[in-house]
């Protein structure tokens, strides 16, 4: 397909960390942006950043979500993460851009969806309706994001503990959210991507244990690979005030991935790009960087 940029890109979810990204590279790509967010101020936000305009609604209210697809050339859905409703409320969408003949659907989904863990079974089945349901779609199924260092930074600086809830031997195809952002940007605006399922995956397979060590290395001295207990996990989610349907689909997620980890192959998000995705030890220095 050729792709119209007299027409706007409809941004799910683009209050988010993942959609801010996004809409910052289609922006810059020359598109015109219709981002469907939930608070106006949020939508000021991305206006001032570069969207074109904001549709105020929440993703479970039909009509909303109706009238932000209408008009619009593509639409990229980005669920908010591992909500209960996810694959209700990408078969309505789907429903809605067909009958907006809306022109490709790109549908940020996750790496290995058909795992036993509901939020990948959530994606799978929103996969699986968008395939049966005749619209030009590409898929996209990133692996865990090499961002999820920055909210343990702290206690890895002034314990040396890098601590998550799984094994420190499971290994993971860690890649930078900004390395998503971009590829995501370009299959919006080039052509070629029609009907395509995309794993974008990060250059090095990493452990907690791998991290450790790479982290000791940027930071001269030990930093020590721990695995924190589900126990612990879930004491801590409950403190936060995390909803319980979310503690329990991260406690199984966690167990999964500490059994089997999370992996797969870097080639095709290296051919989106034109370029070597972000190693760990870049994005360390990227986001952290010596003084």
């Amino acid at each position: 397909m050729s792709v119209d940029f007299s027409k706007p890109i409809l941004v799910t979810g683009a209050s988010g960390k993942t959609g801010r990204a996004v809409i910052g590279n289609l922006v810059k790509a020359g598109a015109q942006v219709r981002a469907f967010v939930r608070r106006a101020e949020a939508g000021d936000e991305l206006v001032a950043a570069g969207a074109r305009e904001f549709f105020l609604g929440d993703l479970q209210d039909a009509a909303a979500l109706r009238q932000a697809v209408s008009g619009v050339e593509q639409v990229i859905h980005i669920s908010p993460p591992m909500h209960p409703a996810e694959d209700e409320i990408t078969q309505r969408l789907i429903g809605d851009c067909v009958q907006e003949s809306v022109a490709r659907l790109v549908l940020y989904s996750v790496l290995h969806p058909a795992v036993d863990v509901p939020h990948h079974q959530r994606k799978a089945r929103a996969e699986l309706a968008l395939i049966d349901s005749g619209l030009p779609y590409t898929i996209l199924q990133p692996c865990r994001y090499m961002q999820h260092l920055l909210p343990i930074w702290k206690q890895v600086v002034e314990n040396g503990v890098h601590a998550m809830p799984f094994g420190v031997d499971a290994k993971f195809s860690l890649v930078d959210m900004k390395d998503l952002a971009e590829a995501a940007s370009r299959v919006l605006t080039q052509g070629g991507h029609e009907f395509a399922t995309y794993q974008l995956c990060g250059p090095q397979l990493l452990s907690q244990r791998d991290c450790a060590q790479i982290l000791s290395a940027y930071l001269g001295r030990e930093v020590r690979a721990e695995e924190k207990s589900l126990d612990a996990f879930r004491a801590e989610a409950e403190k936060s005030g995390m909803p319980d349907w979310r503690i329990a689909t991260m406690t199984k997620m966690n167990a999964h991935y500490g059994a089997h980890g999370l992996i797969g192959n870097p080639n095709v998000l290296r051919w989106v790009l034109g370029r070597e995705p972000t190693t760990f030890e870049s994005f360390v220095a990227s986001q952290f960087p010596r003084a």
